[in-house]
Parts: C-alpha cells; structure tokens; sequence
C-alpha cells in the first residue's frame, strides 16, 4: 500500500545518480515521488523484466539474486541513511530484488529521471568552462561506479576475500560450543598471525600481567572475541596487496594510513564506554577498504586508466559504497559495514549515542590533521557523542599522551 508523503529535495540530493542535478529538477522530480510500503517476501522485480519505476531503499533490507544464487544484501536505516543506490534505473534488470523485511522504498517514475539526467548532461557538455568540467567528470565517475555495481552483481569484478584463517576463526567463534583450545588450533596453522597473537596478549593493553608463553594461553586471555577480532585484523594485511608494483606502492601507502586511523581509533576506544579496542582497531583497517578492488579494476575501465585524475575523484566518491558492499559480502554486523560508508562525511548526524563510524571517523581526523576546509575533530558531531568533549582532551594531548601506545598497536599490524 502506497501513501502520499512529501519527499524532500534533500534526501534526493544525496541519491546516485540524482546528485547530478540541481535544485529546480530535484525539485520537480521530488512532487513525483512516493514512498512505497512492502511486506517481507514481496518481489520488486525479477532479473529480466522492466517496469516504469526507479527505487531507493529508506529501511529494511533487499536481497537481489542471481540465477545462479549469487545474493547481496542492501540495508536501508531511515531518511539519514538510505542506500545511495537506484533499483531498477538500468533496465532490463541484471538481478531479481525480493524484500527479506518489511521494508520502505522510495520510488520514482524512471523516464522522468532518465530526461532530467540527460537534459543535464547537455547542458554540461555545452559548456566548457572548468566547473562544468568537474561536473563532467563526476558524472564520468557516476556511470564507472553503476558499471562496478552491475559487475559486482553479475561476478565479473572480484571483491577482495577474507583471509582464510580469519575467516575459519569467526566461522569457529560463532559455534556456541567452541573453546579456547579450538580457537588456537586453528591460528597455529600460520605461524605469522600466531606470532602477532601472542605479542598482543602480552603487549601494551596487558602491562603488569604475567607474560603468557603458549598460543591456548594467549586465546584465553583475549577472549573469543577479541580473538576474532584481532586475527581478522592481523590478516587483514594481506588485503591490501598487488602484483602490480605501482598499484601495489599505492596500496602499501593506504595500509599504512588504515594502521594509524587503527591504532588511533583503538586507544580512543579504551578511553570511552561500551567501546572495544579490537573491534575499533578492526574497524579503522577496514575503513577505506572500498578502494582495493577500485585500484585492483581500474586498468579494466579506460576512463579511469587514461585520466589518474578521475580515478582519485571516483576512489573518493564511491569508495564508502564500496566497503560496504564488501564488508556486506564478508557478513560483518551493521555498525561495521556503517563505518566505511560514513568514513568522510566529517559532519555526519545520526540519532542516539556514537558509535564506531563515529569512532573511526574522529580517529581518521586525528590522523590525517586539519587542513583547507578539513575540520579539527573537536569540531564534528561525532566528537561530543562520543563523549570526547567530556574526558577534556584535544588532538595534542590525545596524541602526545598515547603516542607509544598507538605506535605499539601500529606496529602489530605492520607485518
């Protein structure tokens, strides 16, 4: 059952490909738009068909399958946080789309779109002044990140897998019958992230206790969780890595960066309430995630292998989408898959307490400090909601306080 509501232009205006147009078409297109209300199990469309309409996901969940059983979960969580990407806008459509929740959509009539979106264009491509230009390019970067999407959905672009040892980790962990003794057997088979296990159980987070000597040990002084949590992150190293040497170069630099925004991130979280410092670490590693298979499938699109300059302006805009298809893809919880897509988005609202989006995002502008219209991180929201504003500390004294601290949990992770 549909009913009439106002769609507002600002929550058009962050939807792909509807950011490309200005104010008076959103407008236009907002007065024919409408939320639609879909009980579970309903079928949008199937893998094929047409139909006349475009959607945006606002809450619930979609799955869109393939024929051959390929499934990715699409999660929407309210006006603030609906999915940024269009249902049925390419035709005829490359999945079929079935409701797994009872679910709100927002839709709109495609052909309109599909005229006001050309319109734009042209007007674009008339003018050839530098803005106009950049208009063109993220209009280019559009069209590349629609061609990822309809790739990732038909198996033709390889998302990065999970390490196997993490993964048969979170596989044991989320047995309600696993031990510690179980856990350990399966961290020796690589020596390398057993050897990281052992250095954090006797690291900086456990100064003063008795130094621990056997790997079972180590598992039960972490935890389960914990556990699972620091072995996806040991392994999560092997992610970011290339056969091509320049892209390989690139991909060393962003590891470092996420090992810092890690580190920073997990000694924040031991400051504040209901935060950990092993999911908080995990988090900030896979923060900019999205941008591994971007850099890894660029020389596939000329677009983005002739021009180094679209391909950092396309990384930019779609890499949060990305990572959240890939950490989706992966089954982490949903305040993980938040975090790369809110990774930049300095002024980010959300109702109730922070979270670790929030944590990562603060801990990002740590690392990456003020500069041109970069805010400092006592100036973004997600700074007070965390509580920061209330334990008195700034980026200095943070910093300075944790720096050995936040250089030992950088260097576990640099293996």
């Amino acid at each position: 059952m549909k009913k009439p509501a106002t769609v507002p232009v600002s929550l058009l205006e962050r939807l792909i490909p509807l950011r490309e147009l200005d104010r008076e078409a959103l407008a236009a297109l907002a007065r024919e738009a409408e939320f639609e209300h879909v009980p579970a199990r309903t079928m949008l469309f199937r893998k094929g068909g047409r139909d006349d309409w475009t959607r945006y996901l606002v809450s619930g969940s979609i799955v869109l399958a393939d024929s051959d059983g390929t499934e990715l979960t699409l999660t929407g969580k309210g006006n603030a946080a609906v999915v940024e990407q269009p249902l049925g806008l390419e035709q005829p459509f490359a999945a079929t789309a079935v409701a797994s929740t009872d679910s709100r959509l927002l839709r709109l009539p495609r052909a309109r779109i599909l005229t006001l979106l050309e319109r734009a264009r042209q007007s674009e491509a008339d003018d050839a002044d530098a803005e106009d230009d950049d208009d063109r390019r993220e209009e280019a970067g559009s069209r590349l990140f629609y061609r990822l999407f309809e790739d990732l959905m038909a198996e033709r672009l390889e998302l990065p897998s999970m390490p196997e040892v993490a993964a048969r980790v979170r596989e044991a962990v989320a047995q309600p019958d696993t031990d510690a003794a179980e856990v350990a057997k399966i961290i020796q088979a690589d020596p390398v992230v057993a050897a990281q296990v052992m250095k954090a159980a006797n690291g900086l987070l456990f100064v003063g206790s008795r130094q621990v000597d056997n790997l079972n040990a180590a598992v039960i002084r972490l935890g389960l969780r914990h556990t699972r949590e620091m072995v996806t992150a040991i392994t999560m190293r092997q992610v970011f890595r290339s056969r091509n040497p320049l892209l390989n170069k690139r991909m060393v630099e962003q590891w470092m960066h996420s090992t810092l925004v890690a580190a920073i991130a997990a000694v924040l979280a031991r400051k504040l309430p209901d935060f950990s410092p092993d999911r908080a670490l995990l988090a900030g590693l896979v923060h900019d995630i999205g941008i591994v298979p971007m850099l890894a499938h660029a020389h596939e699109y000329p677009e983005l292998a002739e021009d180094p300059g679209l391909l950092e302006a396309t990384i930019r805009e779609y890499r949060g989408q990305v990572g959240g298809l890939i950490l989706r893809r992966w089954r982490f919880p949903d305040d993980m898959v938040a975090v790369p897509m809110a990774a930049e988005r300095w002024y980010r609202e959300h109702d109730g307490p922070g979270d670790y989006a929030d944590l990562v995002l603060v801990a990002k502008l740590y690392a990456l400090g003020p500069r041109g219209k970069r805010p400092g991180p006592a100036a973004v929201p997600a700074y007070g909601r965390l509580g920061l504003d209330r334990l008195r500390t700034d980026g200095g004294s943070i910093l300075d306080e944790a720096r050995e601290e936040i250089a030992a949990v950088q260097q576990l992770l640099l293996v």
